[in-house]
């Protein structure tokens, strides 16, 4: 399996980061600590720090706060309430921008990023908000890692709410599109100009194995889909000899 990851890598122009780890203890690791744009990768981190005290919370939708992107909140009504865990699931299952900014919002960029900091998540930092261009263009962004990743996706998947929402992923063109369907896949994506990420747990009949499939600097976002397609395929295969 090492072996043809690493040729379907060869095929792609950029830069790659790559991590297979299974439940019986083996893993597999390329560029683990290269630090990677994280695109909607971040959302996983400001997911981990709700807490179910949380998840009771109302937030009401303003017009103030859409934005554009990915989601269906900035189409919904203005004044509408929901929870924090109705926030978070937009968040993971849609990759909703507006959700995201909401969900910042309450539980505070500077405790995301101490979180990190404290946890040892060396090369994760929340930088500005979904759609924020103008801090992009002052040089603020967000960034990640695989090993980072690696970390925040197995505390997420021991969490039943977590997991449910990784379960109901909508955007599924990457990582599982040749699996499948019955296949279980816990997963979120995340993508912006020359970068295409996929990162999950898949479950099988003995067991599970993360897949964390990061890119940057691609020739094209095309490639990307493509790699994470192949990727995807062959630990499926390899698991399910």
């Amino acid at each position: 399996m090492e072996n043809k990851i690493k040729e379907i890598l060869s095929h792609y122009k950029g830069v790659f980061g790559v991590i297979i780890k299974d439940s019986f203890g083996n893993r597999l690791a390329i560029n683990e600590n290269e630090v990677f744009p994280s695109a909607s990768i971040i959302k996983l981190f400001i997911l981990n720090r709700l807490t179910k005290e949380d998840y009771d919370v109302i937030v009401k939708l303003t017009k103030e706060v859409k934005v554009g992107g990915c989601g269906v909140l900035k189409s919904l009504k203005d004044g509408l309430m929901l929870t924090t865990k109705d926030l978070a699931y937009l968040m993971i299952c849609l990759s909703d921008n507006t959700a995201t900014n909401l969900l910042i919002d309450y539980v505070g960029m500077e405790n995301v990023n101490q979180h990190s900091k404290e946890n040892g998540y060396l090369h994760t930092i929340l930088g500005r908000k979904m759609m924020d261009i103008e801090a992009k263009k002052a040089g603020k962004d967000n960034f990640t890692s695989p090993k980072d990743v690696e970390r925040i996706l197995d505390i997420l998947c021991e969490d039943k709410d977590c997991l449910d929402m990784l379960k109901n992923q909508a955007c599924n063109n990457k990582l599982p599109l040749y699996l499948p369907e019955e296949v279980e896949l816990a997963h979120k994506t995340g993508e912006l100009t020359s970068i295409e990420h996929d990162v999950g747990r898949l479950y099988f009949e003995k067991g599970w194995v993360d897949i964390i499939v990061l890119t940057k600097e691609l020739l094209d976002n095309t490639d990307g889909k493509k790699l994470n397609n192949e990727i995807g395929k062959v630990v499926y295969d390899y698991y399910n000899q």
